[in-house]
């Protein structure tokens, strides 16, 4: 029997006497399919991460929604997926293969930056959301509704803490990703790891209000004694630079959790007064004149909350009597906002209200009907009690009740200042605080409109502005922006003389047509900055003539606008040595809704 012999693999005669000649060969093509493999695990390990990271972006999204809707059972599983997803790009993300990636020249700086947003979420998903979530929960039980003006001062300090702790974390958060070294970045990582700051920071500042609206509300709703606030209702149909005239007041009173409007006054009737009820300093003197201290309706002339609060409060106490421990601004848009989530609301005497009509019947339609002002401010005065109450006493889904006052907040249509040294200090540098910037370690970039006709006009103006930081050099920015605004009186309406400050005896009488607008606006470059720029429809301000508001230079375009016509008021600016970071727009809400405020991303 012949005996088979074993074939060798094909190739072997050939491949065997060249190994053997160069054992070192070998170990080449042993390690090139090392290479091989470390690479694909490399890419595998990078795609997975960037899958995780992607459904952790989605869990994110959809987390956010379930917890803005109050879907508190939706919100967990969301946060259940998040934490899955977070997890799995952490691990993916903090092993050797990723250490190596990080060594690379050109994108290890990307690989290390991925690593650590991995880290930052998983992190956020442990300690940073899942308390909101928890909170979400008893808004969707409605545990925070108040009852018979009664409001549940137990529950609302409940939040105190995990507020607190959610604030923490994202702080954390916040200050791990400022760690990175965005210049080593390549496109889409640094969009995407800009994008998430900008997110983490925002939702740091939001959790930081909340923790501090938490801590103040028992004590503004007199848990620690009898609280007295003015609530200021603002008519935007008069614009001044924090949103409208100081028409209607009313004097809240608040004891152990219950809280009723006590009082309640219209300004008009009371004149002005020299010398102004408080002294003003050089600087508003100078830019807004001696009318801001001397009209009770003028109170809100300055873009300060703190100021114009200081303001009303003296009037009132001189007028009315009593002191007060704070104050609130409040506009008929902010009141629409809210009554999207109360609904309908009856005001005795006067018939409904309604998220879609409010503003047109308190700004507009009071006026066209009405030439008296104390009947104007009567049923402005009716409509701010009737809608309290109906809040008061619990109307509307909770979740759409904050969400309603957290956009009036953002967009600057409600504003409080606290007498109260130890209420006030929890509110410092929120949005709600309204306090006009003039240290100059802030940047902040004012557009102020004002009307400047004594009219009703400005329920007819529209406008938007934008601004860029475009450069940066010797330690500071330049600023580019515009507002442009629009006199959108209806074509061929009878506007009268209480709506068109036109009229005999008004300053203006003569002068200004019916119909058309008398506007002031102010410019406000930021604290120790200046004003290089300034144009009116392509016509340049040459010398910009400017005034110094407590360190804070000031232009005034004073224009008449006719219906139909849009201007344009273009500026350039330079922020104060040492403003790199971002940069604040600051700018007077309308009788639209919807704002320009926004932060301005750092040139530098």
């Amino acid at each position: 029997m012949v005996r088979r012999r074993s074939r060798r693999p094909r190739g072997w005669r050939a491949v065997g006497p060249w190994l053997r000649e160069r054992p070192s060969r070998m170990v080449v093509v042993g390690g090139a399919g090392i290479g091989v493999l470390f690479v694909m695990w490399t890419g595998w390990t990078a795609w997975s991460a960037a899958d995780d990271l992607r459904e952790v972006e989605g869990s994110a999204l959809l987390l956010r929604q379930e917890i803005e809707q109050g879907d508190a059972e939706g919100a967990a599983r969301a946060l259940e997926r998040y934490q899955e997803a977070a997890g799995s790009a952490r691990n993916r993300t903090d092993g050797p293969t990723w250490w190596v990636l990080e060594r690379f020249p050109i994108f290890g700086d990307d690989a290390e930056a991925i690593a650590i947003v991995a880290a930052v979420l998983d992190d956020l998903g442990d300690d940073g959301i899942p308390p909101l979530v928890d909170a979400a929960e008893l808004v969707a039980a409605r545990s925070f509704n108040p009852t018979d003006n009664q409001f549940p001062l137990d529950t609302i300090a409940s939040v105190r803490e995990p507020a607190r702790q959610s604030e923490q974390a994202f702080d954390e958060a916040a200050a791990n990703l400022e760690g990175v070294y965005e210049g080593g970045l390549v496109g889409p990582v640094s969009t995407r790891f800009t994008e998430l700051c900008a997110i983490v920071l925002d939702a740091r500042s939001t959790l930081g209000s909340a923790y501090r609206a938490a801590e103040l509300m028992p004590s503004l709703l007199g848990a620690d004694g009898s609280r007295d606030h003015l609530l200021v209702f603002q008519n935007n149909a008069e614009l001044r630079s924090m949103g409208g005239l100081a028409g209607s007041i009313s004097r809240i009173h608040a004891d152990d959790g219950e809280v009723e409007i006590l009082e309640q006054e219209g300004t008009s009737k009371y004149g002005p007064v020299d010398p102004p009820v408080i002294p003003l300093t050089r600087g508003e003197e100078a830019v807004f004149g001696r009318t801001l201290g001397q009209w009770f309706m003028n109170a809100s002339m300055t873009p300060d909350a703190t100021r114009a609060a200081k303001l009303a409060a003296a009037r009132w106490q001189r007028e009315v009597g009593g002191d007060v421990d704070g104050v609130f601004f409040v506009d008929p848009v902010a009141v629409s906002y809210l009554l999207t989530a109360t609904g309908p609301v009856e005001v005795p005497g006067y018939g409904p209200v309604t998220s879609a009509d409010v503003v047109a019947k308190v700004e507009n339609d009071i006026y066209l009907t009405s030439p008296d002002p104390t009947e104007q401010e009567d049923y402005q005065n009716a409509v701010a009690k009737a809608v309290f109450d109906a809040f008061a006493a619990g109307r509307g889904d909770p979740v759409e009740v904050i969400r309603a006052l957290a956009t009036g907040v953002t967009e600057g249509r409600i504003r409080m200042h606290s007498f109260v040294d130890a209420e006030q200090e929890q509110i410092d540098g929120t949005e709600i605080a309204g306090e006009l910037h003039t240290q100059e370690e802030r940047a902040q970039v004012g557009l102020y409109v004002n009307d400047a006709l004594e009219s009703k006009m400005t329920y007819y103006l529209q406008y938007e502005a934008d601004a860029i930081a475009r450069a940066c050099s010797g330690y500071a920015q330049e600023i580019a922006g515009a507002i442009r605004l629009t006199n959108a009186v209806p074509e061929g309406l009878d506007v009268p003389p209480t709506v068109s400050g036109s009229f005999p005896g008004g300053r203006f009488f003569g002068e200004i047509e019916p119909g058309q607008q008398r506007i002031a606006v102010y410019v406000m470059a930021p604290a120790g900055g200046r004003i290089e720029d300034l144009s009116l429809d392509s016509r340049s301000f040459d010398p910009v003539v400017t005034e110094n508001f407590d360190g804070r230079p000031v232009a005034q375009v004073v224009t008449v606008i006719d219906p139909g016509e849009t201007q344009e008021i273009e500026f350039q600016l330079r922020t104060g040595p040492g403003q790199t970071g971002p940069v604040e727009l600051d700018v007077t809400p309308g009788a639209f809704p919807g704002s320009s405020n926004t932060v301005l991303h750092s040139a530098c």
